[in-house]
């Protein structure tokens, strides 16, 4: 499986970077570029500007329209309709562009976020790509989401070489956290076989030091103990119906979390886990951990 990857022009988002702050950009100013032969389209708001820069499935308005596109030429009907009704709804809720404060960004505090797209056969990905004041951390940062998404890539087309039933791929990401040293995001993915009925979502949670590049850890905010998240479970009444009855007092702390520019911490639990599959991805606010 060939695939192109292509970077989306967003040059004029940092131009102003130099004149001490972030200036408006318009979608003349972003050049159409081609992801296998779709091109990209600029999603703009009421003031023509650009909020975001998504390929035209990711960027549809109407759901009737996308489910028209096929994923791949196997995938069944009733699959390739759940699939784009799956990323409809984790294109509505991702957060894909971000253009911080000059200040916060000189600074570190921050870094600038746009996205790249990979798109073929089976496969429709959209991940971030960061720039940094400090070049380390640019490639501290984009190396470790860019493994991440070049390993779902490769898995993908070695399972389906072998596999009867094949499987797509749609993957978009949303920004948590990106101020006060903290940069935050989910990698959102949905893989579903090409007669299955229904996919299955997984979150991969990445938590960035923006002044240094680190990774976080949940230790690095003061850690998670069991009986803490149990007892968070147990004192939210919207989350206890998420999780099967046998779970609601878990045997272990998930490693997979995110956290917000006030390092409030949300503990992340992957769809079917401990929970219906109809529950999705299960977010456990933590507060502020104690160190």
């Amino acid at each position: 499986m060939k695939q192109k990857w292509q970077k989306y022009i967003m040059a004029a988002v940092f131009g102003s970077i130099a004149l001490g702050g972030f200036g408006g950009v318009n979608a003349a100013d972003v050049a159409v570029v081609k992801v296998d032969s779709e091109p990209a389209a600029a999603v703009v708001d009421d003031n023509g500007d650009i909020v975001a820069v998504q390929t035209p499935t990711e960027a549809h308005n109407n759901t009737t329209g996308v489910m028209t596109k096929r994923v791949s030429s196997d995938i069944s009907p009733a699959s390739n309709k759940a699939m784009w009704e799956a990323s409809d709804e984790l294109s509505r809720e991702a957060d894909l562009v971000k253009v911080p404060e000059a200040n916060a960004y000189y600074q570190r505090l921050a870094v600038a976020v746009q996205p790249i797209a990979i798109s073929g056969d089976r496969i429709h990905v959209t991940y971030p790509t960061v720039t940094s004041v400090s070049p380390v951390v640019t490639k501290e940062i984009n190396s470790r989401i860019t493994k991440y998404v070049q390993t779902l890539q490769k898995n993908l087309e070695k399972n389906n070489l072998k596999a009867d039933v094949k499987e797509n791929l749609y993957m978009t990401y949303d920004v948590k956290a990106n101020d006060k040293g903290i940069f935050s995001v989910l990698l959102k993915s949905y893989t579903i076989g090409d007669q299955a009925a229904n996919g299955l979502n997984t979150v991969k949670a990445f938590t960035f030091n923006s002044t240094s590049g680190k990774v976080l850890t949940l230790h690095d905010f003061g850690g998670v103990k069991l009986d803490e998240l149990n007892q968070a479970i147990a004192n939210d009444e919207d989350l206890k119906p998420q999780f099967f009855p046998e779970n609601r007092t878990v045997d272990k702390v998930p490693s997979d979390f995110y956290a917000t520019e006030d390092h409030e911490i949300f503990v992340i639990f992957q769809q079917g886990t401990v929970g219906p599959m109809s529950s999705g991805t299960i977010y456990v606010p933590m507060g502020k951990l104690k160190y």
